[in-house]
């Protein structure tokens, strides 16, 4: 997988974003077309789309999780519908813990560990499977720009601390459509490390949420090396310094990096020179070769909300409609 390029997140546009520029018109024609010549399905339960603009690392998974626990507190039955991003699959299937990232990538594998998850290339189908297995409410992982799929309400993922970078659309810069596009699509707005943004709809409804990670007491004492391959690996160092942690090293890797056995020997290599502990994400955890497991400490982290059931009486008001 790619590595975000650094220029995307620059505050003023570079030389890079300028060379680029003229091929985010080939991303906007493909994206017309797509839109063109979809036909769109509705669900026969009720499908909350969750996303965002920019490309990886806005928090959308630990979004979609956090949607789930407050629906099933409420007395729902969500289940996650993913594409299985940097999986092989290519049928229809319900993901089970144990079953290898490689096969139905690692946010599906990781999101299965909490709630029902499917991964299907055609959504669809995954719709009515989920139904029969007991979901009457989809929660849909990165759908912010599936145009084939009627929406009950759609979720927009935005992250202080990534924001929207230069701004610019795909190769140029990392939006995927327009801000404003994505916002005049949306019902609700989650603002993940962030205060309120008249620029993501005055007048919608705005979550102010955080993500917060819990350390284990065992490593607060301890030096540590912490490595990742996210969408915004800044977002997790950040997250790490915030805590005080005694970070003396951090090895980024590009999103949805598959490790390899020689990657974890030269990590565990530089932690041992280090005195160092070795920490990653808990998705991260789940592209290590087994065999390393146990050698790596995970930093879990999850959403919370001072008001967390505001969520589900406003998602009721917009399926009640539909």
């Amino acid at each position: 997988m790619l590595k975000a390029p650094k220029f995307w997140y620059q505050k003023k546009i570079g030389i890079f974003a300028i060379i680029l520029m003229p091929l985010t018109l080939f991303w906007i024609i493909g994206t017309l077309l797509r839109k063109s010549f979809s036909n769109v399905n509705k669900a026969p339960i009720p499908v909350i789309a969750v996303g965002s603009a920019i490309i990886g690392g806005s928090g959308k998974t630990p979004s979609v999780l956090y949607i789930c626990e407050q629906l099933t507190k409420a007395g729902y039955h969500p289940h996650i519908i993913s594409r299985g991003y940097g999986g092989t699959i290519n049928e229809l299937i319900r993901v089970r813990p144990e079953m290898n990232y490689a096969l139905v990538g690692d946010e599906a594998l990781m999101m299965s560990h909490y709630f029902p998850t499917w991964v299907s290339k055609n959504k669809y189908s995954a719709f009515n499977e989920a139904k029969k297995d007991g979901a009457n409410i989809l929660v849909l992982d990165d759908a912010l720009q599936s145009f084939n799929i009627f929406k009950d309400i759609s979720i927009y993922i935005y992250d202080g601390i990534q924001s929207f970078g230069n701004r610019l659309l795909v190769p140029a810069g990392p939006l995927r459509e327009s801000i404003k596009s994505a916002i005049d699509k949306s019902q609700i707005f989650f603002l993940i490390n962030s205060t309120p943004n008249n620029e993501l709809g005055e007048k919608k409804s705005r979550h102010i949420l955080k993500y917060k990670i819990s350390v284990n007491p065992e490593i607060l004492e301890k030096k540590l090396l912490a490595f990742s391959g996210l969408g915004f690996n800044k977002k997790f160092l950040d997250q790490l310094e915030s805590e005080n942690l005694n970070i003396v090293k951090f090895k980024e890797f590009p999103d949805h990096h598959s490790y390899t056995v020689e990657d974890i020997f030269q990590l565990l290599d530089e932690a041992n020179k280090k005195d160092a502990f070795l920490i990653t994400t808990e998705k991260d955890h789940i592209r290590i070769p087994n065999e390393f497991k146990s050698s790596v400490g995970i930093i879990y982290g999850k959403i919370i909300s001072d008001n967390p059931s505001k969520l589900v009486t406003e998602i009721e008001k917009h399926i009640k409609k539909n």
